[in-house]
């Protein structure tokens, strides 16, 4: 697994840490079985006043599944997007130099220190798993790769929204 950066649900924070593992032991991407090829956590602000950030699951047969960031719940919501369209994204994604694609857009920055919002993302493809923290690595919407995230995720948050909580 390649690991760039950190993320705690109460503040962010970036090593540019890199961690390794078997990933032989990662689902494999187009089997019977739909297995987790996305998954993108949102934190910061929208902690404010209830536990309204989302953490979005993409599965490679297209189903997404919307959890509250941090909570230890089933999801609230579940749709699905095209699986051609999870496909069509996996295949953009693979051979991807991550450490290249980090010097080329630049670190990140805190946003939850100003009640914004980071994010953590988690790709798994056939090149294995890899995790970018908003706060280590610029998600800079003018690059190819993270303008192909954020179409994706478009789709994806069309599924549907969390109902807001607030808590006293």
């Amino acid at each position: 697994m390649t690991v760039i950066g950190c993320l705690t649900a109460v503040a962010a924070c970036g090593d540019n840490s890199r961690t390794t593992e078997n990933t032989a032991s990662l689902p494999t991407i187009g089997t019977a079985e739909p297995t987790e090829v996305l998954r993108y956590e949102a934190t910061g602000g929208c902690l404010m006043m209830g536990p309204n950030c989302a953490t979005y699951v993409l599965y490679s047969d297209g189903t997404v599944e919307i959890f509250r960031t941090g909570e230890n719940a089933p999801a609230e919501v579940t749709g699905s997007i095209p699986e051609a369209e999870v496909t069509a994204f996996l295949d953009s994604v693979t051979g991807t130099d991550f450490d290249a694609l980090a010097a080329e857009v630049g670190p990140g920055t805190c946003n939850a220190c100003v009640d914004g919002i980071d994010v953590l993302l988690t790709i798994v493809s056939s090149d294995g798993s890899t995790k970018l923290d908003s706060t280590v690595v610029n998600f800079d919407p003018t690059n190819d790769f993270f303008a192909n995230v954020e179409t994706l995720m478009e789709d994806v948050r069309g599924v549907g929204e969390l109902a807001i909580q607030q808590r006293g």
